[in-house]
């Protein structure tokens, strides 16, 4: 997880296969090819309240898969 305090938003790796959900612009990633600190292949953005909570099924996925 990283926080970006500039732009309010929080990003979220989780352990998902970004084959199993649709990507979207600015919420979610594909982050395969992408070097980052995350421990995941998928790249949540959070900057919102309604982001969370469209986040939270794909967090607990990727917990119950750990």
């Amino acid at each position: 997880m990283e926080v970006h305090k500039q732009t309010g938003n929080i990003l979220v790796f989780v352990k998902v296969s970004p084959d199993d959900v649709e990507t979207e612009e600015g919420f979610l990633r594909d982050v395969r090819s992408v070097g980052h600190y995350g421990t995941g292949d998928l790249e949540i953005t959070i900057g919102s309240d309604d982001d969370l909570e469209r986040a939270l099924p794909l967090i607990e996925k990727s917990y119950e898969v750990s």
